[in-house]
């Protein structure tokens, strides 16, 4: 593969300079076209130290504006980052819709690092290369361009280059803090380099291979590479109606749902609520505290029905906890900012440090509930949304997180009778929108949506919980019987490998 970039291609810096003036032009164009656009452009720089991979985004940056461009280097990693699941890092630093962010080092840096210096094997490579081959199809599904460019140099175009004996001319800057740690070393990165490319060589984000011993042509290429593909993709329209026969039909006749396999006929009295309730706060307080020393997060969802009682559950839940150890986030209708990026970013930066906890009142799960039903995410964002949760939680679960997720289902009876209550009480009166009647006038609607998001959601590693809400003392003792049996059970098993 990589013989192919070691032919000598090259431009003098009198063409060098005819060539600068007209491409610059064309890709402030095209930035400013971007500025106008609904996506973002993402541009990944790896290869080879001693490649100018760092000389080339100060290209980059001074032939567009850097006020539409943000860089994000990952040289060195934060204590805050490597608390967290391995890509928080980069989905906090991704540009908003209209704008570039240009990745110097990104999510192919430590694995290929990890395989180089044999840190992981080859199964463990391969499934780095899957994550992150789903990480770029989950940008790209929502209108992303991503542009991945390579830099190669030969083995003695690097020797050069780390021993400052290359021309004046081609000498690259700061290429390395350490560099006779890549000593011997070449031949093996060179490897590991060639079957990371062709793992996640995609249609949806191809790698562009340049060869860089050459500045002139380097900066060149890589510009007019980034050119086309931001023409191109300006030029391609985005799917945002759905046909006709994307939509399956019904069933004849009424079908049950896993939502009829809840009985809502449980109830608790008063007597055993508060014994049980005494009983599980005392076991979850201990247990916080325990996944705090071993550095064990905790990420809860809470979903429900209107009037389900989520806010109530989740108050006996954080009355428990060491108010240092957890976070409440609340989420509605997305912002301005957030509605810039893909759904799942305003949820990845609200993730805590190891041993904290993170309670979502509302999730990641509207884009397959209220944004499906209500007709804001079109019939293809809502369907690979199930495979794209699915592949956010597996990652939270990888890092050491313990998953949990509840569902609290009541009857339409039980609802009808809450809000006419609400209505009644001054201090309750805020909670009631006109929404919430408009919501339950589909009913229907949500209660197929809720069957297919558990059904296809629900998984061996972070399954969900359909609790029983009619009775809100027994709900809540089920939210925190469970809290307790699944972080026990998480807490154990990780003793166990110890």
């Amino acid at each position: 593969m990589f013989e192919t970039l070691e032919v000598g291609k090259s431009i003098k810096k009198s063409d060098f300079n005819d060539l600068e003036l007209p491409l610059r032009h064309q890709l402030l164009q095209a930035q400013f076209e971007l500025a106008e656009s609904d996506h973002a452009v993402i541009i990944v720089i790896a290869g080879l130290d001693g490649a100018g991979k760092g000389s080339l985004v100060h290209r980059l940056n001074e032939w567009m504006d850097p006020r539409g461009i943000r860089t994000n280097t990952y040289w060195e990693h934060s204590d805050e980052e490597e608390e967290r699941p391995f890509f928080y890092r980069f989905w906090r630093r991704l540009p908003p819709r209209g704008e570039i962010g240009i990745f110097l080092g990104s999510w192919y840096t430590q694995p290929a690092q990890a395989a180089v210096n044999r840190a992981i094997d080859g199964e463990e490579f391969a499934l780095a290369c899957q994550q992150i081959e789903g990480f770029e199809r989950m940008l790209t599904d929502d209108g992303a361009l991503i542009i991945k460019l390579w830099l190669h140099v030969s083995e003695e175009v690097q020797r050069m280059q780390l021993d400052g004996k290359a021309p004046d001319t081609q000498q690259n800057p700061r290429i390395s803090d350490r560099p006779y740690e890549l000593r011997g070393k070449y031949r093996e990165t060179l490897d590991v380099s060639e079957r990371l490319i062709l793992a996640t060589d995609s249609s949806h984000s191809p790698w562009h291979l340049i060869e860089a011993a050459d500045r002139y042509y380097r900066d060149v290429t890589a510009g007019e590479i980034i050119l086309k593909a931001m023409q191109n993709h300006s030029c391609r329209p985005r799917v945002t109606e759905k046909s006709p026969d994307d939509e399956k039909l019904e069933p004849a006749g009424p079908q049950p749902t896993v939502l009829d396999s809840v009985d809502l006929e449980l109830r608790l009295s008063k007597a055993d609520y508060r014994e049980q309730l005494a009983q599980y706060q005392s076991q979850l307080q201990d247990l916080a505290w325990r996944a705090y020393r071993q550095r064990r997060s905790v990420v809860a969802v809470f979903e429900g029905w209107d009037a389900a009682g989520k806010g109530s559950a989740i108050r006996r839940v954080t009355q428990a906890i060491d108010p240092r150890l957890y976070r409440l986030v609340q989420f509605a209708a997305p912002t301005e900012e957030e509605s810039a990026h893909h759904y799942l970013w305003r949820f990845w930066r609200q993730l805590r440090r190891d041993g904290r906890a993170t309670f979502f009142d509302r999730s990641w799960y509207g884009r397959v509930l209220v944004e499906r039903v209500e007709g804001f995410a079109t019939h293809g964002e809502w369907q690979r949304a199930y495979s794209e949760i699915n592949q956010f939680e597996k990652q939270l679960v990888d890092h050491g997180c313990i998953v949990l997720k509840f569902w609290i289902h009541i009857s339409p009876e039980e609802q009808l009778t809450r809000f006419r209550a609400r209505e009644k009480q001054p201090h309750k009166q805020h909670k009631m929108t006109e929404d919430d009647w408009r919501n339950r006038d589909k009913w229907h609607d949500y209660e197929l949506a809720v069957d297919q998001m558990v059904s296809r959601t629900s998984t061996r590693h972070a399954p969900w919980t359909l609790v029983s809400g009619n009775d809100k003392r027994y709900a809540r003792v089920q939210i925190l019987r469970t809290f307790c049996d699944t972080m026990e059970q998480g807490l154990d098993e990780l003793t166990d490998r110890e």
